[in-house]
């Protein structure tokens, strides 16, 4: 297509440039604001367009080498060109802008975003997917809107540990000659899912219908650091989702544990966790310590339990809902391993439903969120504002949900606090906590 020169005016919220051309919004990879450049236009969709970056005319003076060769090529770190502390204003400002957006919040309220204590080497997970390519099977990532595997050995956002232990598990897979997955015979490796904290790793396999055998576990077991093994069977043709319904424990420990504050935590495969462990740490200390003392605290949303069971001693009695049944195995497990499964009780369920039912045996008068990217729905909504609790502590990883969330709650609650946190560096993404209060009225 047709090169041109563009001003690049602001950023956008996937981290790429935004200039006009006749008025339309294009949105440019790898630029950032005030730089001219050189764009090709890749897709016209009337009312925007996209494009790439050709060549840098002026660069900004935030402009910096990125630390990875192949960022380019996979797309994961699109803010890797730019200078941290720069990394940093430019979220504050998408967040300040999407807030307004959708709830009209005055931005004077957001707080500087908490920096990353590691912008380099903080991701605990990996869930790459495998490709056989000339009698090698590889693990990477697909380039952005592509089928395409950029192959890469050492991703500067992992854990050091992590890619070591998982370029070893991809020989031992290459030595005894798996392939990739064929969904005409439903057999083969999807994909490659490890994580790992303070140097113990748990290793997931997404395979076909398919036997792994019995030396293929010994030496992976063998690897150094590799405390826990599974397989997953997922068949799906429509692959959604990583994981299958069928987990199969295959060596080591049947879960994986850290430690947070005091609190040990245990893990199974299918079960969230944040994925920068230190900055987390920095996230729940601080949402802990703006909660008032109360009675009933209720976390939706509950995961492992990590936050209930830290802010066990904030409340009289605590209940953690979650939908994911393994995560609530887990989150019931770690109250009994930290002692305080009489204080602290996790149950299966739509959050909404759930909410419903606990208030209408006695009050909430606290409230923690950490909903997925979606953000709450209308009946969790409806269901909070029936219960009124006091004090709601909202983590949102989505700017756009939390502020349409929030214009659906400011009739009844005003927000004290907004302190956002940079959990992913070198990626447009931002963590939010927001602590509002139940107005007087």
């Amino acid at each position: 297509m047709l090169k041109q020169k563009m001003r690049i005016i602001k950023i956008g919220i996937n981290g790429e440039g935004i200039g006009y051309v006749n008025k339309i919004p294009v949105f440019v990879e790898g630029a950032l604001v005030d730089e001219l450049v050189e764009i090709e236009i890749l897709e016209n969709f009337g009312s925007y367009m996209k494009a790439k970056t050709v060549r840098v005319i002026e660069k900004s003076p935030f402009r910096v080498k990125p630390r990875c060769s192949l960022s380019e090529k996979c797309g994961g770190c699109s803010m890797m060109i730019c200078d941290y502390k720069k990394q940093l204003e430019y979220k504050k400002e998408l967040l300040r802008e999407t807030l307004k957006k959708y709830a009209n919040i005055d931005g004077s309220i957001i707080e500087d975003v908490v920096p990353n204590p590691t912008p380099f080497n903080y991701r605990n997970q990996c869930k790459l997917p495998v490709k056989w390519l000339k009698g090698t099977l590889y693990s990477g990532m697909y380039e952005a809107n592509s089928s395409r595997l950029v192959y890469m050995d050492d991703c500067q956002v992992h854990e050091k540990g992590l890619d070591k232990t998982r370029m070893a598990i991809m020989k031992v897979l290459n030595k005894y000659g798996f392939r990739d997955y064929n969904d005409q015979i439903e057999r083969g490796i999807r994909t490659i899912v490890l994580r790992g904290f303070d140097g113990k790793y748990q290793c997931t396999l997404v395979t076909g219908k398919m036997k792994i055998e019995e030396e293929v576990i010994e030496e992976i077991m063998n690897i150094e650091g590799v405390k826990s093994l599974y397989q997953s069977v997922n068949i799906s043709k429509k692959n959604i989702e990583t994981f299958g319904k069928e987990f199969i424990h295959l060596g080591g420990t049947k879960t994986l544990e850290l430690k947070i504050d005091g609190i040990v935590l245990r893990l199974s495969p299918a079960s969230f966790f944040q994925l920068n462990l230190e900055q987390a740490k920095n996230l729940y200390k601080t949402a802990i310590s703006l909660l008032e003392p109360c009675g009933t605290l209720v976390e939706a949303y509950s995961g492992i339990g990590a936050i209930s069971l830290l802010a066990k001693d904030k409340a009289e009695n605590v209940i953690g809902i979650e939908f994911v049944r393994d995560a609530v195995k887990n989150a019931n497990n770690n109250a009994r391993l930290n002692h305080c499964e009489d204080k602290v009780k996790f149950v299966s369920g739509d959050a909404g439903e759930e909410m419903k039912y606990i208030a209408k045996k006695g009050d909430i008068d606290a409230l923690i969120v950490d909903p997925p990217r979606a953000g709450l729905d209308e009946a969790m909504i409806e269901n909070i504002l029936r219960a009124r609790p006091k004090q709601v502590i909202y983590i949102s990883c989505n700017p756009a949900t939390l502020g349409r969330n929030l214009n659906d709650l400011l009739d009844r609650y005003d927000i004290k606090r907004i302190i956002p946190f940079d959990m992913f560096s070198q990626t447009p993404h931002i963590e939010t906590l927001c602590i509002l209060r139940r107005k007087a009225h």
